[in-house]
């Protein structure tokens, strides 16, 4: 494939970023997973399952790195081109930002607030602007947000984060 235009090497350019993002992040994940606490009944912790899962994903994506590089060599794309796509995928990077600001405040704020503030906005946001959106925005949030704590609690026994206020 000609990578000369600049046009025809950002995809290849954006696809290799997404497996060194994916990479990284699947590491990180994968330390964070360490740090879940141990079952006093199960011989593995909690976090082993996701950390076997982050390590397999790291492992894949950095093959998948590798190889794009040998078989098709380092894509060259120009920087305005880039951007151009970039800020064009506006809706992708907001909703992105609030997704950070939900794992940001899930320690503090506790599950359930943080993951109905999360899904509400980001609903609001990507949903058409009508009252009837708003109301089945507010129900999804508030079954998503007390369902999975109450079904972890009650038939799983383990505890998500707790409000910390």
């Amino acid at each position: 494939m000609e990578r000369k235009n600049p046009d025809a090497a950002l995809l290849p350019t954006l696809q290799l970023a997404s497996y060194a993002v994916f990479a990284v992040g699947a590491l990180l994940m994968a330390s964070k997973a360490g740090s879940l606490p141990a079952s006093r009944w199960e011989p593995m912790s909690a976090g082993t399952f996701p950390q076997l899962v982050f390590f397999s994903i790291a492992v894949l994506s950095g093959a998948a790195f590798v190889f794009e590089i040998i078989k098709r060599g380092i894509p060259r794309t120009s920087f305005k081109t880039a951007w151009q796509r970039f800020a064009g995928l506006q809706r992708v990077w907001i909703n992105l930002a609030l997704f950070v600001a939900y794992m940001a405040a899930m320690p503090k704020a506790g599950f359930i607030v943080s993951t109905f503030c999360y899904l509400f906005a980001a609903q609001l946001y990507l949903a058409p602007k009508r009252p009837l959106t708003v109301v089945i925005a507010l129900g999804v949030a508030l079954l998503f947000s007390f369902g999975p704590y109450y079904l972890f609690a009650d038939v799983f026994s383990i505890y998500l984060p707790r409000a910390r206020w």
